[in-house]
């Protein structure tokens, strides 16, 4: 299937079911090499096909590529201009902004969903923070599968410990820096979209040193718990267990906003995460705003698209009705029923 977007807003409407968050899904596919939705490369294939293939041709600030995802069971196949791309060399072509419903719970779920949230936003601006990411993960799942064997292996785990605390830095000195960065725009937003109220965004870690201090700070903390690591079986201390702490005139947002604050709160995130990045990369990132309107209400709704209005940016749009997207001009709807586009 091939369409042409408009190069602005791109309203893809239709009823729950027809398949239209998979065009969304699609192009972040070809902007990240992963999904948001599927945690394996088979459960992007349809069913009873043996392989899958996206391609997209983008046109960015004077230059026109071509990126292409092939996908396999077990297999994903990256070509930028029809060459073979691995890792940070694929990335570049096309950034992307996700807005999604799950989004909207954010202040109040797992701290794992906002250490992602900051991770996805560091990786849009450095690609090379997606190489950091995987060593601290990899080091992190040897360390806890030694750690459940539940025999101290000494030596082993002095390796770990060592590599761990090295991986750590620049997992927290990202972190760290985009929150700063994050801060100040976020506070205007949401100040902009409650008519006054205060936000705080602060990032929590176990290591308030900078630098290489950071990686002394964490071995230091993995010696001390190695006993309770053990007991465990997992690894207590490290970057894993950050989290994104956001408050609204000064109280825990998860536990105290209302769900109109809450709304406000994701919505004035994804506003600073959007300029942050425009202003990083020197244009705007493609925005996927999937089925987002029927969850906001008509004021934070109103308020999202006066933002989209005022940016440069393309956007590709699911609703279930075109009326709540609030865009008149430079707009083109398509009609999604059982997977097929028109327009």
């Amino acid at each position: 299937m091939l369409i042409e977007p408009h190069p602005r807003f791109n309203v893809l409407h239709g009823d729950n079911g027809q398949g239209k968050t998979n065009l969304l899904e699609a192009i972040y596919l070809v902007g990240t090499l992963r999904s948001f939705r599927a945690a394996r490369t088979e459960e992007m294939v349809r069913f009873g096909a043996e392989r899958a293939r996206v391609r997209a041709r983008v046109d960015r600030q004077g230059m026109q590529r071509l990126l292409e995802v092939e996908l396999a069971p077990g297999q994903k196949l990256a070509r930028v201009d029809g060459k073979a791309a691995r890792g940070a060399s694929y990335f570049g072509g096309v950034n992307v902004v996700l807005f999604a419903p799950d989004d909207l719970r954010l202040p109040r779920g797992a701290p794992s969903a906002r250490r992602k949230f900051l991770d996805r936003a560091i990786w849009n601006a450095h690609p090379a923070f997606l190489d950091d990411a995987q060593t601290y993960d990899r080091v992190l799942k040897s360390r806890n599968a030694l750690l459940r064997e539940g025999v101290p292996n000494e030596a082993q785990l002095e390796v770990y410990d060592e590599q761990l605390a090295r991986a750590a830095v620049p997992i927290v000195t990202r972190r760290r820096a985009l929150v700063s960065e994050l801060a100040p725009r976020v506070s205007e937003a949401f100040e902009r979209v409650t008519g006054g109220l205060r936000v705080t965004i602060a990032h929590q870690t176990q290591f308030p040193v900078e630098g290489e201090a950071i990686a002394g700070a964490l071995r230091e903390k993995l010696i001390a718990e190695r006993r309770r690591d053990l007991a465990r079986g997992a690894t207590s201390s490290g970057p894993h267990t950050d989290d994104l702490i956001l408050t609204v005139e000064g109280h825990d947002a998860g536990a105290f906003a209302s769900q109109g604050q809450t709304r406000a709160l994701v919505l004035a995130l994804k506003i600073a995460e959007i300029e942050l990045l425009t202003d990083q990369l020197g244009d705007a990132p493609v925005l996927l705003l999937d089925d987002v309107s029927s969850e906001l209400d008509a004021t934070r709704n109103a308020q999202l698209f006066a933002f989209l209005r005022g940016l440069n940016c393309q956007a590709f749009i699911t609703t279930t009705s075109p009326a709540h997207v609030l865009v008149t001009e430079n707009r083109q709807d398509f009609q999604v029923v059982e997977g097929v586009i028109s327009g």
